[in-house]
């Protein structure tokens, strides 16, 4: 007896110690890649949060440049650098939420890169806060010299026939929407942030029209990015993109920022969110202009993407992305016990097109619900279901069946799948 009361003591002390190595963080940084993670980890220590690598967290399934997790001593803040293009960050980003390591149900996810930028809407250094993140890669693309001339783009969203339609099928990643409310908020806490500027990034700007927002300095804006691992250039396809994002959120989404990985990271957290390991309510996209998406007037491509090669806003992009996103973690973290550990609530739809948190997803359509698809799968999967029992009737009666009887119904069923074949290679 008193063995197994020393046993049990032994089990509750490992459970509690066990309890008490589990990182609950009020912050996580996601960065897309090195540039943007050292502007945080060279800053972060004037913050007055602590030294954000003060804790290394090693984690399976991170990617081998960016194998470990860092936070600050007391969890206030932890940042992750996931790789660049959407592969890499789904594969970091669904590492992060099934690590032991971390509690995540009332963290506050900051996903904050660079990115090209929209003339039109915002300049390079500019910061901004994104509602709707938008896939805009996930569409067919005709070569638009074989495309038919009254087509003003290439692109033509899944179960169409033309441009600039709404998708009939979805694969449930092409629009995700965010808390506006908490978008407001940190929004609101970096406009004490002080944007840089440099001469590189002037310099370029100045080669735009003057009343447009790529010819002004750098500073905060509200509005929202694409995702493509395509890094696309030029105004045709820019602004086929743009009608992309405006159709998609049925006219409330303005692309102003393109990206890489935002979607398959947002995909990873809805996912996470059905499991109730993050609240998707909690999280803020950010983005800061390193390069326009297309030259300033009179500038061919070819000299364009030869002046983008000197990457001129990399630099400011990298280091506005930091000075407006510790104003966010700091307000979060100082206003935790008055604002932030019981959650700001969203007064819009949060989630993805198909409605998997819950709700009635702002843009989309009926047929592209969560509902609908699954009931689109159980039929296919009954349908399989008849099959499989048809198929096990026939075996059934093929093992009472006599040799000669077995082999003439074998010879049937082959003579009709060849049919099948035949009529359908005519058809196609």
């Amino acid at each position: 007896m008193q063995l197994l009361t020393q046993l049990v003591a032994m089990t509750i002390a490992v459970a509690v110690e066990v309890t008490a190595d589990i990182i609950a963080p009020k912050t996580m940084i996601i960065s897309m890649f090195a540039p943007e993670a050292q502007a945080w980890y060279t800053n972060f220590d004037q913050s007055g949060l602590g030294n954000l690598t003060a804790v290394a967290v090693p984690s399976r399934g991170l990617s081998m440049l960016f194998p470990s997790v860092f936070c600050t001593e007391d969890a206030a803040a932890c940042h992750l650098t996931v790789g660049e293009g959407e592969i890499n960050a789904a594969a970091s980003a669904m590492a992060l939420l099934l690590s032991p390591a971390f509690d995540l149900r009332r963290t506050y996810f900051l996903l904050s890169g660079i990115a090209g930028v929209n003339p039109d809407r915002a300049t390079l250094g500019a910061v901004a806060f994104a509602r709707y993140a938008v896939q805009v890669g996930l569409q067919y693309e005709v070569d638009p010299r074989s495309a038919p001339e009254e087509w003003e783009a290439g692109y033509v969203a899944y179960g169409r026939d033309r441009p600039h339609q709404y998708p009939s099928l979805a694969y449930g990643t092409e629009v995700f929407e965010l808390n506006a409310e908490l978008r407001d908020a940190a929004y609101e806490f970096a406009t004490a942030a002080v944007l840089e500027d440099d001469e590189g990034a002037q310099t370029l700007r100045r080669q735009y029209n003057a009343d447009t927002a790529a010819a002004q300095a750098p500073g905060l804006v509200k509005c929202d990015v694409t995702t493509s691992d395509v890094y696309f250039i030029g105004e045709k396809l820019a602004d086929t993109f743009d009608k992309t994002t405006e159709i998609w959120t049925n006219g409330t989404g303005e692309y102003c920022m393109s990206a890489q990985e935002d979607n398959a990271i947002l995909e990873v957290l809805v996912r996470g969110a059905v499991d109730k390991l993050i609240d998707f309510s909690r999280v803020i996209l950010m983005r800061a202009g390193s390069n326009f998406d297309r030259p300033p007037p009179g500038m061919s491509i070819r000299d364009f993407m030869a002046e983008a090669a000197t990457q001129p806003g990399q630099a400011i992009a990298s280091q506005n992305i930091y000075n407006a996103g510790v104003r966010v973690v700091r307000g979060i973290v100082r206003g935790w016990h008055s604002t932030f550990a019981s959650g700001v609530s969203p007064q819009n739809y949060v989630g993805d097109i198909l409605g998997s948190l819950g709700g009635v997803p702002d843009f989309g359509t009926p047929s592209l619900r969560l509902e609908a698809q699954r009931s689109d799968a159980g039929s296919h999967t009954q349908k399989r279901k008849t099959e499989w029992m048809t198929d096990s009737q026939t075996i059934d009666e093929s093992a009472q069946s006599t040799p000669t009887q077995r082999q003439e119904r074998q010879r049937r069923r082959v003579w009709q799948l060849r049919r099948a074949a035949t009529v359908a290679n005519a058809k196609m």
